[in-house]
């Protein structure tokens, strides 16, 4: 009898655990009949069908990607690997998983691996939601932003984030933000009118001391850090600051911290210090058996305190995850544990930098490209359409 697995999500963990779980075969086109024919899973994703590359939206600010690019309609690509895609939305999950309750429906499984996107932390600062951008937010709400900014002759611009670290981990996207306020300046040095503008970029996870490639980068493009500065309030116009007084701004771009998804808090699941679904260092919900999590949603186990959970990592997460997936339903224990690693390059526009940083120091790809340069850009984007176009036809 067919083991019924459900993935919950269709984002970049869900879409990785795929991968490995069902290796892409020599000849696609012929397993997509085969897997018809013969299969020892059932698998069915709860989602929308649509996934978004997060990872290219900044580039929305200086025009080389937008909505289009980054939306992929992935329910062909479910359809070759023979999974069924639930149009729907979880709301809980009970009997120690093996019950996953949607809006439109309830459903069994023999297995589970949640990879949800994360539920965030808006309310830490009132006003969040109705006075900041956030590239995390999506490509509709980039595109609003980038449409307000085209429309910019002068002003102050700030750009912040705000990190959830009760696990003990960087549970946030600063690195997007950082990108993003390099390629503002970027764009407005090419428009010319780069000196009508002050940027800043502020995070209350961030001290004075700080410094790194990324600070020099920010000094060098005369962006003025604001380290150790939270906003009271954020406002019509700007923001205000504890003391009550008023710090006017004609753009805001903001992350929140982010935690794991609201339906985890009611649900069976275990849930850490920090909202987080709480997994061990093999993936799986503690307690409970055949429930794996990876991505924004879940936690590490004594992690360090630099490594993020989305994107990369997602990936090696999601790849342990299935490895121990298939294990559990052989009846054999999970010995698969994940490696720590924080690994993105950063388009700067003119220049770039890969940030990168493993608990085994191990380099990427065994160390033949440049840790800063403009060809990095080239590299990055050439990796985003092998993805792509991995997730469109294979």
């Amino acid at each position: 009898m067919k083991k019924r697995i459900i993935i919950v999500g269709n984002g970049f963990a869900s879409l990785f655990f795929i991968q490995y779980f069902l290796p892409l075969p020599i000849f696609p086109f012929f397993a997509f009949f085969f897997r018809r024919i013969y299969s020892r899973y059932q698998i069915s994703v709860i989602g929308n069908g649509k996934f978004v590359y997060f990872p290219a939206i900044p580039d929305f600010i200086i025009g080389t990607k937008d909505t289009n690019h980054v939306t992929i309609d992935i329910r062909p690509f479910l359809r070759r690997r023979n999974i069924e895609l639930i149009d729907g939305i979880v709301t809980d999950i009970q009997d120690g998983g093996r019950t996953v309750i949607t809006n439109n429906g309830t459903y069994e499984n023999d297995a589970l691996f949640l990879g949800v996107g994360p539920s965030f932390l808006k309310d830490d600062i009132p006003g969040t939601e109705k006075h900041t951008f956030s590239p995390c937010a999506g490509p509709n709400q980039m595109e609003s932003l980038v449409d307000k900014l085209h429309k910019l002759d002068g002003g102050t611009i700030y750009l912040g984030f705000k990190a959830n670290k009760k696990d003990g981990f960087v549970g946030g996207r600063g690195g997007q933000m950082y990108e993003c306020a390099c390629l503002i300046d970027y764009y407005l040095r090419n428009k010319r009118v780069r000196d009508r503008f002050e940027i800043h970029f502020f995070s209350p996870n961030l001290t004075p001391g700080d410094k790194g490639a990324i600070t020099d980068s920010l000094q060098k493009r005369d962006i003025v850090l604001d380290y150790g500065y939270e906003p009271a309030e954020f406002v019509d116009g700007g923001m205000i600051d504890d003391d009550g007084s008023f710090r006017k701004a004609h753009l805001i771009l903001y992350s929140p911290g982010i935690t794991g998804p609201s339906f985890a808090r009611q649900s069976c699941l275990p849930v850490s210090a920090g909202g987080h679904i709480d997994v061990d260092n093999h993936g799986q919900a503690r307690g409970l058996s055949n429930v794996f999590a990876a991505g924004d949603c879940a936690s590490h186990e004594d992690p360090p305190r630099w490594i993020p959970h989305q994107a990369h990592m997602a990936q090696l997460r999601s790849r342990s995850a299935a490895k121990n997936m298939k294990a559990t339903l052989s009846g054999e224990s999970p010995n698969d544990i994940y490696r720590y690693e924080l690994s993105c390059i950063l388009n700067m526009g003119n220049d770039a930098l890969w940030l990168h940083r493993a608990d085994d120091d191990k380099p990427p790809f065994w160390n033949i490209f440049p840790r800063r340069s403009v060809k990095l850009i080239r590299l990055k984007n050439l990796l985003e359409s092998a993805y792509l176009f991995y997730l469109r036809y294979l």
